[in-house]
């Protein structure tokens, strides 16, 4: 049996309607930390998962109002980080530019470490272990995160990357980049249900990946391809990567 698995099986209706999750997150809910420039299927992907099994979720950012994604997209969020001082569990989604700037937000920085002292679990899919790393949270850690100089930037942070899809260690989980955070979601519904209910969420949204040619990591791609992407990445990043945590302007700017 694999960890965290429940074990009771569901046979009817009103067992899978009422089935709770354990433990109970749903007593102050999860909360998706939303910020401009991030990816929004980090967001949006676990938000859905979550609803669909039925657990109290909601969007926050540092400000009221609305949040735009790297693409464009906008989004309304349900509170302000004014508002929470309480979460069961806090997701951090990431991005590129716009999450560096977030590692260097020291509001937000002190608001994630507030929350992560009373929470269930604390997590982050894509690059938002960039952001949960400069809280300090991922010292000594086992994590995973976007393969985009994954291990240089765990290092950075005090992490050991794991390479894996997704990763918890104790009361953390995070995951590998922006559809990794769909996995790392289940993986929790699964731990809070088990593998039935799981099943259930899996059968709402019809997740059963199918790509048309084998890709998505690094090993898997065509070296050229790779070498191209970690290229047009570190156009953009590499001075961020290099930069010591906590620099004014991330060093993005200089």
């Amino acid at each position: 049996m694999k960890d965290g698995e429940k074990t009771d099986r569901i046979t009817n209706m009103e067992e899978l309607m009422s089935l709770q999750p354990n433990p109970n997150v749903n007593i102050n809910g999860i909360g998706i930390y939303v910020y401009d420039g991030m990816y929004s299927l980090d967001a949006l992907g676990p938000h859905q998962i979550f609803k669909s099994a039925g657990l109290k979720t909601m969007l926050i950012a540092k400000n009221p109002g609305t949040i735009t994604a790297s693409n464009g997209l906008v989004i309304h969020v349900d509170k302000s980080i004014d508002e929470i001082d309480t979460l069961d569990i806090l997701l951090i989604p990431g991005g590129a530019t716009g999450t560096a700037l977030q590692t260097i937000d020291q509001d937000v920085l002190n608001w994630i470490q507030r929350i992560d002292e009373n929470s269930v679990y604390t997590t982050s899919v894509c690059t938002g272990a960039w952001i949960l790393g400069a809280t300090g949270l991922l010292k000594g850690k086992n994590a995973s995160t976007h393969w985009y100089r994954a291990k240089e930037m765990m290092e950075k942070y005090g992490a050991k990357y794991t390479g894996k899809r997704w990763t918890r260690d104790g009361k953390y989980w995070t995951s590998a980049g922006v559809t990794g955070a769909m996995d790392l979601s289940l993986a929790m519904v699964n731990h809070l249900f088990g593998k039935q209910y799981t099943q259930a969420v899996m059968l709402d949204i019809e997740y059963d990946p199918a790509p048309p040619v084998v890709g998505g990591t690094p090993g898997k791609s065509d070296q050229t391809i790779a070498t191209l992407m970690r290229d047009m990445y570190d156009f953009f990043m590499i001075k961020f990567v290099r930069c010591p945590p906590g620099t004014p302007g991330a060093c993005l700017f200089d």
